[in-house]
């Protein structure tokens, strides 16, 4: 087996359908103007994801993300009940509830001992693509090697897709007309926790390859590249997802060809690039945009 098979295509599909779950269902919180939920939840679930592997022992997959996932569930009900006693508005109590979560998950990895197996803060914030790769056994398929972050990430895909196609109109009221969305709907309320559930699905399958930071940035700015571009509800998450995956593709391979591109002593973190060109994108098709509008 080559190179690229064993170690870059893994990472890259890994990069990939990372892009498509988060981006997906951060198309419609861009919309409702509520990208900031993302950083919020990629923040709370650190602590979920130090118990599991403190319960369990190891870095059991299942049981990190059932930490995972109550830690999400804890932190969206903690801030609503401190929203429904208080004055204070939404974004600082989130503010206040996901920092509190987000420290309290630093102060468990550096005093339980998740340390020791690779669960530190570098992996929390810059995730471990260049840790996927296939080990296929002697003689086997390429599927007998994958590593089971990638199967995880194609089942959040695939349930970002299918919730966007079967809830795209009912989304698309709450998004541009919340008060029509209110009359209208059935249940507007289950609606928007379904979104936020979902959301929160993407996140946690994502975090342990790509960390906090490039969770953040692949819910946001697929469709904040888009946006200038886009007509469409449905045009604007096929042009993010269209622009943003070769653009993962290239920082992936920029940062792997480092050394040779920009003379660094050894390839830079792929997560972290990734991020970097994806937030740089964003001004530059705004910028882009304004120059299409003064020549047409």
């Amino acid at each position: 087996m080559n190179a690229f098979l064993a170690i870059d295509l893994p990472a890259l599909l890994a990069a990939v359908l990372a892009t498509v779950a988060c981006g997906t269902l951060g198309n419609w919180l861009v919309l409702r103007k509520e990208s900031m939920t993302a950083d919020a939840i990629a923040h709370a679930v650190l602590p979920g994801l130090v118990a599991g592997y403190l319960v369990s022992g190891s870095r059991s997959m299942g049981a990190m993300l059932a930490g995972a996932a109550l830690a999400g569930v804890a932190s969206v009900l903690l801030s609503a009940a401190i929203r429904a006693r208080t004055r204070l508005e939404a974004g600082a109590v989130l503010g206040v509830v996901f920092t509190a979560f987000f420290a309290l998950g630093v102060v468990l990895l550096e005093t339980q001992g998740a340390r020791q197996i690779d669960l530190d803060p570098s992996c929390v914030l810059f995730g471990s693509l260049e840790t996927l790769f296939v080990a296929a056994p002697e003689g086997g398929s390429w599927l007998a090697g994958v590593p089971g972050e990638i199967w995880l990430l194609a089942a959040a895909a695939v349930l970002a897709l299918a919730f966007h196609a079967l809830l795209a109109k009912e989304l698309a009221a709450l998004a541009f007309d919340p008060l029509h969305a209110r009359l209208s709907l059935r249940s507007p309320r289950a609606l928007e926790r379904a979104l936020l559930a979902a959301t929160s699905a993407a996140i946690v399958a994502s975090f342990a390859a790509v960390g906090s930071i490039l969770v953040v940035a692949l819910v946001a700015c697929p469709a904040l590249i888009a946006a200038p571009h886009a007509r469409s509800v449905g045009g604007q998450l096929s042009l993010g997802l269209a622009l943003s995956i070769p653009l993962v593709g290239a920082a992936y391979f920029a940062a792997a060809h480092a050394p040779s591109l920009f003379g660094t002593a050894t390839a830079l973190n792929a997560a972290g690039m990734i991020a970097v060109l994806l937030v740089a994108a964003v001004p530059a098709s705004h910028g882009v945009a304004r120059v299409i509008r003064r020549l047409a």
